[in-house]
């Protein structure tokens, strides 16, 4: 995981470097420079190349990487001038020590693309779109549920779900929709709908780090600024339900792909007027997940699928390790953890790989995901190293692992 160097670490190690005369590797439009960091004052850093003239583009991006200490320091910086025996860089806005990183992610070339192979490419089911996708494959099972036949694992699910709650059951969207807000919230957010008491409030901060629930400002944002003046629908109807006897519920959507095909509800009544607690949630998460693996593996969906066609997404950086990505417009939020298939364009050919989804962040509007590549083989990871660094390489050596 790379760290971010703070301002004053930040001015020291890049002092220390200039004086020492440090050996630096520059990386731009899939070539690799190498260069001595000879100043490092002012606003600027000078750089002398070694073999000749450089022929960067003023303003143009650059990402720098070298050694100090035994540890791979990196960072991005515009270029501001560039003649044959020195190079100037503006400094760096952050630097980041990388402990285990064994190649640098640098701006990817022109000619290197990506697009996402997503199964549910090829289904149109009648159900409720989800805002988060979520690859259908087994789990790693920890609530002691049954997973050898479906029947077993319904069984299961309601055994457990009995011992810490009044109700639990499951509701398919096959042959219907949602029945309620909650339910409407549940299915289009794609997250757990988690009320500890239906005359408290939602909770405010979600635990779990991939994103499990429904945060209190995320059912706000999920009705509009309309409703929410003239009274939240989903409150009203909370209030309903505790005047019914409902004092604790949870609405845990069954996601297949960017489809919500069903619901699992889970809830205490008068009998048990105490709260769930987050092992429902877990017990509700893991049944949805198996059960939606069950689905897949049935076909009960098989006749829906059509042609498919993959997603073109952009590439923000990249190493032979894995990339940022773009998402494609309008494209579903990937669950964190999510393992998918990608196509990437290397310059006249193209290689399919499979990559596990490490990080997911949205910014402006945008959605953003870190892919670790899982299966790209020797020739493939030599020649993306190529294609960003003008070498098969990574850090200089002796820096990082």
């Amino acid at each position: 995981m790379a760290v971010r160097i703070d301002r004053v670490e930040r001015e020291f190690i890049l002092g220390a470097a200039a004086e020492s005369n440090t050996v630096v590797k520059l990386r731009v439009s899939g070539r690799s420079i190498s260069c001595r960091l000879a100043q490092a004052d002012g606003d600027r850093l000078g750089l002398s190349p070694s073999g000749g003239p450089a022929a960067l583009v003023p303003k143009e991006l650059v990402s720098v990487c070298f050694d100090f200490r035994g540890q791979a320091v990196a960072f991005d910086a515009p270029v501001l001038k560039s003649g044959s025996d020195l190079i100037e860089l503006g400094l760096p806005e952050t630097m980041y020590r990388s402990l285990s990183r064994r190649w640098p992610r640098v701006r990817s070339p022109r000619d290197l693309s990506v697009d996402f192979l997503l199964p549910d490419s090829s289904l149109s089911l009648d159900c409720p779109e989800s805002d988060e996708w979520a690859d259908v494959e087994l789990p790693e099972l920890r609530e002691g549920l049954d997973s050898h036949s479906l029947v077993s694992l319904v069984d299961s699910f309601k055994a457990k779900a009995s011992l810490i709650a009044s109700e639990g059951r499951v509701v398919m969207y096959k042959d219907r929709g949602p029945a309620d807000i909650a339910e409407e919230l549940a299915a289009r957010l794609g997250r757990t709908l988690y009320v500890p008491s239906t005359i408290g409030a939602l909770p405010m901060v979600d635990p779990y780090p991939a994103g499990r629930i429904v945060t209190r400002e995320m059912a706000e944002d999920f009705e509009s600024p309309a409703s929410v003046a003239q009274g939240s629908r989903l409150s009203a109807y909370l209030r309903e339900r505790n005047q019914a006897g409902l004092n604790s519920g949870l609405w845990c959507p069954v996601v297949y792909y960017r489809y919500s095909v069903g619901v699992v509800l889970m809830a205490n009544g008068p009998e048990r007027p105490r709260a769930l607690d987050f092992g429902a949630v877990d017990l509700a998460w893991e049944f949805s997940r198996i059960l939606a693996w069950f689905l897949k593996r049935h076909g009960y969906f098989a006749e829906s699928a059509t042609g498919s066609q993959p997603r073109k997404g952009s590439i923000v950086d990249a190493s032979p390790a894995g990339l940022l990505a773009v998402l494609p417009p309008g494209g579903p939020k990937i669950e964190q953890g999510a393992v998918i298939r990608i196509r990437l364009g290397l310059k006249d050919r193209a290689v399919v790989c499979s990559g596990k989804v490490a990080r997911r962040y949205s910014e402006g509007g945008v959605s953003f995901c870190g892919i670790a590549f899982m299966d790209l083989s020797a020739q493939d990871t030599a020649e993306l190293s190529l294609g960003l660094y003008g070498e098969d390489e990574g850090f200089p050596s002796g820096a990082g692992a």
